[in-house]
Formats: C-alpha cells, structure tokens, sequence
C-alpha cells in the first residue's frame, strides 16, 4: 500500500509549502526529522526540493519499515539515519533537527498528542511541514446513491481510537493550526488533493475495498 501510494502522494503534495518550510529553516546544513516515515515517500519528495545540506532523521515505531528503508532509498543520493520510536511517547523522543515532516499521520492521532505536538515543536522553535491530513472530503465517478452513506461511515471511523486515543480525524489538521497559532507561529494549509484516475485499477480497487 505504501508503495502504491507514493506517486499519488507526490503528485498531490504542495511545492509552495515545502519551499515555504525551507525558508523557515534558513540556510545552510540543516537535520530534518520525519516522523512516522513508513517507507520515507516524504524525505524522497522533499529532498527533490531542498536544495541545502540536509541529513534526515527517518523516525517509525516498526523496526521492518526501518530496515526496508535502504530498499526504497535505492538509487538516490538521500542522506539520511533511522531510528526506532513509539510517537505516542512524543516527551521521550529527544533529538535535535532543524525541522520536523509528516505525511498521512495527523488523521491517526488524538486532539491530547496533537496538543504534545505542537508544545514540542515550540519548546525548539522549529518549523512543521505536515502533509496528506484526511479531511473528509471524497468524491466518486461516476455516482453511487450509497457514497454518502459510506463516506459519513468513514468520517466516523476516522475518529476512533487508532493507538493514540480518539481522533479529530478530519478535523486534525484545523485543530493542529489552532494550537500552533496559540504558541505564536504561522501557519499555511493548502489542499492536497489525491485524483486517482480509472487507469489504475490497483490503487482503485484498494481504496473500494479500504
């Protein structure tokens, strides 16, 4: 699923905001850690645009991401080091980096960790580039009277507990903007829209099934 997903991702993530997070960091060498890396789609997209001396920090609770990591890392000149964390421990996670990354996670999370979130990324004063957050929004072609019926079933699945506790889900990413706007930061959110076509029946048989 990762791996099926990835082209979509890239194609769907925002350029403005990754060189807007760029700028943040300012110049020269800089360690950019991404949280919940899966197989590192997003330190792939994003190292296509920073263009300074960047070594990533890939950072995931399951140890056989971590180790097919190098796999997908094939054939780029990605710098980069794992390491093996529960984010649901946010306190415990004591690393220095210049910026922090996320794509597909802030859906999964509670309103309580998106709270430790935002208070660890003020205590270091570091800049946040958060992608691919679920809002909610789907839209089927052609039409089934029953999309409606499905979607509010999936809104509500949303914002059960998926190990962090219960889950803003769709709202993640306005809940998010809030809290940092709180610790005095500014934020930017922009759609980023998946548009699968008919032609890849993988992709769209697995998100009928999903």
């Amino acid at each position: 699923w990762l791996r099926m997903r990835e082209p979509h991702d890239h194609c769907a993530r925002s350029v403005g905001l990754a060189n807007a997070f760029a700028a943040a960091m300012g110049e020269g060498s800089s360690t950019v850690m991404e949280m919940a890396c899966g197989l590192g789609s997003g330190t792939r997209f994003l190292s296509r645009i920073l263009q300074a001396d960047v070594e990533w920090l890939l950072v995931d609770h399951d140890p056989q991401l971590l180790a097919a990591v190098s796999k997908d890392m094939e054939n780029t000149a990605v710098r980069y080091r794992t390491h093996q964390h529960d984010l649901r421990d946010l306190g415990g996670l004591d690393v220095s980096v210049h910026g922090v990354t996320t794509q597909a996670l802030l859906d999964l999370v509670s309103h309580d960790w998106l709270v430790q979130l935002a208070d660890w990324l003020a205590e270091r004063r570091i800049p946040l580039l958060a992608a691919l957050s679920v809002d909610g929004r789907v839209e089927w072609t052609p039409h089934d009277p029953r999309d409606t019926q499905v979607q509010h079933a999936f809104r509500t699945h949303q914002t059960w507990d998926r190990g962090f506790g219960p889950s803003p889900g769709p709202r993640a990413a306005t809940v998010l903007k809030a809290l940092l706007e709180e610790r005095g930061f500014s934020v930017r959110l922009e759609r980023a829209d998946w548009h699968i076509p008919h032609t890849d029946t993988a992709m769209m048989s697995s998100m009928v099934q999903g």
